[in-house]
């Protein structure tokens, strides 16, 4: 009841704005800033597999450019695979810029609700960040960013184009989900990512059922009505 009221006062009056480059991470050193643009989350048989998209700032030079890099690790806990991660950064991750939460494809129940349990936990996580289906977090997040310092600021910039484009708006961030699933409702609606040699692209509409994907419907399939049904199933 403490957390449903939390999420209700949340989205009464959060209004964030998120600010907005690539390879493969091992150890980063020297004076640098690590902001965390996106994480991705797998399942991969007992553990979760946690990828961390960083744009890493070097504050010693302010005429280099931001750039992207991906991490991943994985773990029997999510803290435990973001600690891993960390260990290999020289300062700490800031998550309060993330903006997108990726689900995969081989996700389950019990660990998607451990997700949810882990952001709502970590105030550092804005409750204003969209969670979207994908099939691989981090295939999708080592990609070349297109039109930002990100792809995980891309997948933003889509979604919000998306939403005002069409006129359907899948409630997709992270308070939003919540407030579903505390409230009681079964069935919620993600954004589904795919990764094409163009970058990221958005693909459909992933539909969850008790925190489990249980239907993907394509971009062309659509519409408001078709939503409305499903959500009453």
């Amino acid at each position: 009841m403490i957390k449903k009221l939390f999420l209700i006062i949340t989205a009464l009056s959060l209004s964030v704005t998120l600010t907005a480059c690539r390879g493969a991470g091992d150890n980063i050193k020297n004076d640098r800033r690590f902001m965390v643009s996106a994480l991705g989350f797998e399942t991969d048989g007992f553990l979760i597999k946690v990828t961390s998209e960083l744009i890493i700032i070097n504050s010693e030079d302010p005429e280099t450019p931001p750039r992207a890099k991906t991490f991943s690790a994985k773990s029997s806990t999510v803290t435990g695979a973001l600690e891993d991660i960390s260990a290999r950064l020289s300062r700490p991750m800031l998550l309060e810029h993330c903006g997108i939460i990726a689900i995969g494809d081989r996700m389950n129940e019990k660990r998607f609700s451990e997700i949810c349990d882990y952001c709502f936990a970590e105030n550092r996580i804005t409750l204003s960040a969209y969670m979207i289906s994908v099939p691989d977090p981090e295939e999708l997040l080592s990609g070349e960013p297109e039109s930002s310092a990100a792809v995980g600021y891309d997948i933003m910039n889509i979604i919000e184009q998306q939403n005002a484009a069409n006129g359907i708006n899948t409630n997709s961030r992270f308070f939003e989900v919540e407030s579903a699933r505390e409230s009681g409702k079964s069935t919620f609606f993600l954004p589904r990512f795919e990764k094409t040699e163009s970058g990221a692209v958005f693909g459909g509409i992933a539909v969850f059922e008790h925190d489990k994907q249980k239907e993907l419907v394509s971009r062309e399939n659509i519409n408001a009505d078709s939503l409305k049904r499903i959500s009453k199933r």
